[in-house]
This record gives C-alpha cells, structure tokens and sequence, in this order.
C-alpha cells in the first residue's frame, strides 16, 4: 500500500468513527428537546442510554470474531457503517419510548464493531512505522473533533432552529457519504494464512538477549 493511500485510509476511518461519536452523543444533546415532548421519565432516558452503551459492548466483541472467522472486514464496515446512519433516522421518526429505544439499541449494535473493524484495517494495512499514530488518529481525532465538539454546538443550534427531529436526521446524513466514501476508497485487506504450529527456536539466554528484536 502506498503512503498516500495509508493516509486517506486513516482519514476515512477517523471521519467515519467521529460521525460515529456524533450520532452517538447526539440523543444527550438533544434530550431537553426530546424529553418535554415524548414525556419521558428520567429513568426512561438513563436507560436510553445503557441501552446503547451495553448492545455497543456486544458489538465490539461479537464483529470482531466475525470479522476474523469470515473475513470481509470492508463489507462488515460499510453496512455497520450504514446502519447507524439509518438508526439516526430512525431516532428522529421516534413517537414513544419503545420506539426510541429499539433505534438506539439497534444503533448500538451497529457501532459497536466500527472501531475494531477500524483497527483491523490499519494494522493489515498500515505501515508498522506509521500504525501507532494512525490508531491514534482513527480512535480519538475524529471522535473528539466531531462528537465531542462540533456535535453539542450543531446539534443544539440546527434543534432550536428546525427542531429535534431534523437535528437526528442532520446527524444520520454524513454516514451514508462516509458509507459510499468507503466503497470507493477502502481495499479489502488480503488474508494472510497462520502457520499451524510455530517453529521452537533454541538458544542460549545470551543469544536472546543480544537479538536485535529483544535490543529493540
């Protein structure tokens, strides 16, 4: 992979994972609207949010294994990717509590894998000398940037101005683009098959320790 390519791909993920943050975070944002409206409890809006939080952990854990069983990390991310998207939608169509939670939990398991999926393109993809900022700037750029700063400022202010439920569907929007931007941009990593059993290295323990791996 060139390095220009190795850039782009890191770009395009921390993009995709701060619009991730911004879909996530904006149901918070936007709740003073939202709870005089659909007259949720206070109880009802905490468990909105654990909701999320807990199908978000299942995702992280169960896409991974698909991931690796199946391969087709592209695919996996791009409909992951366009999931949320629609989930956002969803959250601004919501009439009741039971609605507004099925988005949410359904929007947690389809985040959820975005990063490991994320992760895993990086480190098949990414020069080794360039892979830990590119992590760093996949995971944390993008979602501090866009969910943590652009999305209180944008949302509250598009929510004021149209309403609660335009503000979701403004939210929603920039995944399809990341989705296709994906399409277009992102190679499928190829898979690279395991030895079955590593081979056992003897040696002194100073020979090991004068190797150039253990130096460094």
């Amino acid at each position: 992979m060139t390095t220009a390519y190795q850039w782009r791909l890191t770009a395009l993920l921390s993009l995709g994972f701060g619009f991730v943050l911004f879909d996530r975070n904006a149901l918070s944002f936007l709740m003073p609207f939202v709870q005089p409206e659909l007259g949720f409890s206070n109880t009802q809006v905490g468990m909105l949010s654990a909701g999320l939080s807990l199908t978000w952990a299942i995702a992280a854990f169960g896409v991974g294994v698909v991931a690796d069983r199946f391969g087709s990390r592209k695919k996996l991310l791009v409909m992951s990717t366009i999931l949320f998207a629609l989930c956002s939608f969803g959250s601004g169509l919501a009439s009741g509590f039971a609605f507004m939670l099925g988005t949410r939990l359904l929007m947690g398991a389809a985040e959820g894998g975005i990063m490991p999926l994320s992760q895993s393109l990086i480190a098949s993809q990414v020069d080794p000398r360039r892979r830990g900022i590119a992590m760093g700037i996949a995971q944390g750029f993008g979602s501090s940037l866009m969910g943590s700063f652009v999305a209180p400022v944008l949302l509250v202010a598009f929510a004021t101005a149209f309403g609660w439920r335009h503000a979701f569907f403004l939210a929603g929007a920039p995944g399809l683009l990341v989705a296709l931007l994906m399409i277009w941009m992102i190679r499928e990593p190829e898979t690279v098959a395991l030895p079955v059993k590593a081979s056992r290295v003897e040696g002194s323990l100073r020979s090991v320790l004068l190797d150039g791996n253990v130096i460094r």
